[in-house]
């Protein structure tokens, strides 16, 4: 340890911790540096008055006590070097250009080291103030003193034993010593068990650990898990909605669709009836009688209704018709016949009747064949049968030609003609011609 020399007369703010070096050795210039204890704090001032020569990397035990002092100090800032031939550095020395001088590189670093080797020799870091450092010492000595006692306890019971085994005998002492080696082989097999134990339990750790790893990624796929559980849950939502949505949409348009298939839509827009003898759609006349005189312009409104009924008859039921093209215009319609177009409408005319009624004649009968090609194609189902019948320009047995005619047979030739007519109406309407319609196409 350290020696404690007698303390010098000195100010209570300056308590060293190292003996000062002796009177006939030369004493080399001191640098001062501020540090503080390892201990308890207290700020300290360094001075290094180890000769320069002195390698400080190599180990000085014994040197050092007489190589530096430790004071305290009151200005934790100061950590300024001073050359002043062996006193301790003051505020009031300067150098010799007035200015203070701080401390090289070189000079901190040879402290540091000094400070190491010092704490590497001993258990206490150094730097320490003096009070601590006596506290080190005493510490050290009361280690000491525990460590003589138990010498001194454990050599009276070597001597204690020692009296004991020469009081044996031969066969004692052999049996004696059989029992120690057995002792000692149940402590090998002891240390081997607890190696054993110790490996045991080093397993039984890792697999723990490992088990620890496996809960947690458990616990975050499971966590995952229901997010995407959540996720799903809310998307299944959305398509229940989306679907619920659908089927409504659907069942109204299938809703819409029925009543719309249930609706007879010519038979609204083209009403066929009976009034007297004479035919009529949507309330126009068609025929005359010597004593009952219809206007031509009703007649040729009649017709232009009848017309534009069976084009209607035709695109609904995709009659092909390559020989004729029903021409609905009103008043004015037409229909033509291999290229050449006749006139479903007439008048009083004066002088040209007699050729206009022959177009109108060629019309009518063009008409009427007209409408047996849709009978003809629509009695592929067996559930049609026209009411009257038709030959060639004949209905029923009456011509609808004009010329050398009566026109009480004309007006019921177009009398039967419009019964065919509202026959096929209900006939295209009805619900069972549109499915057969569907299985056909």
């Amino acid at each position: 340890g350290t020696k404690e020399p007698a303390e010098p007369k000195k100010p209570a703010e300056q308590r060293v911790c190292a003996m000062e070096p002796p009177a006939s050795a030369e004493v080399p210039p001191e640098v001062a540096f501020s540090a503080s204890c390892m201990r308890c704090g207290m700020m300290l001032r360094i001075i290094d008055n180890l000769p320069p020569e002195v390698d400080v990397n190599q180990s000085f035990r014994g040197a050092i006590g007489d190589s530096f002092v430790v004071v305290p100090t009151s200005n934790p800032d100061e950590f300024l070097e001073h050359r002043n031939g062996g006193s301790l550095p003051s505020d009031d020395m300067p150098r010799a250009d007035g200015q203070p001088h701080v401390a090289s590189f070189a000079e901190v670093s040879r402290v540091e080291k000094i400070m190491a080797l010092a704490s590497g020799q001993t258990e206490q870091d150094h730097p320490v103030c003096a009070d601590c450092l006596r506290n080190v010492v005493a510490e050290v000595q009361r280690q000491l003193d525990e460590a003589a006692e138990e010498h001194r306890v454990y050599r009276e019971a070597h001597r204690r034993l020692e009296e004991e085994l020469a009081g044996f005998s031969s066969e004692e002492q052999a049996a004696l010593e059989a029992e120690i080696a057995e002792m000692e082989a149940e402590e090998q097999r002891l240390l081997q068990e607890l190696a054993s134990c110790e490996t045991e339990e080093r397993e039984l750790k890792e697999a723990l650990e490992r088990q620890r790893r496996q809960d947690e990624q458990l616990q975050r796929e499971e966590e995952e898990f229901w997010l995407s559980v959540a996720e799903y849950q809310l998307d299944l939502d959305e398509c229940e909605d989306e679907r619920a949505a659908t089927k409504s949409a659907i069942e109204y348009a299938t809703s819409e669709l029925n009543r719309l298939k249930r609706t007879n839509v010519l038979n609204d827009m083209f009403h066929i009836a009976e009034e007297g003898p004479f035919g009529t759609i949507n309330g126009f006349r068609i025929g005359r009688l010597p004593d009952q005189h219809v206007p031509w312009e009703e007649i040729n409104a009649a017709w232009g209704q009848a017309c534009l009924l069976l084009d209607a008859l035709v695109k609904k039921c995709g009659v092909p018709l390559p020989q004729y093209k029903l021409l609905p215009r009103g008043s004015y319609s037409a229909i033509q016949v291999d290229g050449h177009v006749f006139e479903l409408y007439s008048n009083d005319g004066g002088l040209a009747r007699f050729n206009k009624n022959r177009r109108f004649d060629l019309a009518m009968s063009a008409f009427v064949k007209c409408l047996k090609e849709v009978m003809r194609f629509l009695r592929r189902d067996p559930n049609m049968k026209e009411p009257v019948k038709i030959e060639d320009d004949k209905v029923g047995g009456f011509s609808v030609r004009m010329q050398f005619n009566h026109d009480e047979r004309w007006t019921k030739a177009l009398k039967f003609l419009l019964t065919n007519l509202k026959f096929l109406i209900a006939f295209v309407e009805s619900r069972d011609f549109g499915e057969r319609a569907q299985v056909a196409h």
